[in-house]
């Protein structure tokens, strides 16, 4: 879950842009390609620094505007109304911005996020 993005979608995502771009540079390509062995290439160097990037994650349940005396208020027990009711889902967000809605989950007595829907790849790539 750490990773927004796998690299089967990094590699969709660079084809599109690579079939964006103007083929006037490339060399006219042969009517019938021969098939290449199944071989991975290695992946290019700028594609594992990009997803050696940190970023933010959160998950959030909800918000609310209190005053700073309310805050101080606060105390084991208090109860904190937010702006969302009980049933509906919670954002992913990655360094500030939505990226996928799901629900709360508990696991082994630790909240968690069961992911429902994701933002396309392309949306994802938009808003980082």
């Amino acid at each position: 879950m750490s990773d927004i993005l796998s690299k089967e979608e990094l590699d969709a995502l660079l084809s599109e842009v690579r079939r964006d771009e103007p083929e006037e540079d490339l060399p006219d390509a042969p009517a019938v390609l021969a098939p290449t062995p199944a071989v991975e290439a290695p992946e290019p160097p700028n594609l594992r620094l990009i997803l050696e990037i940190p970023v933010e994650l959160r998950v959030e349940l909800g918000r609310t505007r209190m005053t700073v005396h309310e805050v101080l208020q606060l105390g084991q027990g208090s109860v904190i109304e937010l702006d969302r009711l009980a049933n509906d889902a919670i954002d992913l967000t990655l360094n500030g911005r939505a990226m996928a809605q799901g629900d709360a989950v508990v696991v082994n007595e630790n909240f968690g996020m069961r992911i429902l829907e994701v933002d396309s790849v392309r949306d994802r790539i938009r808003k980082l």
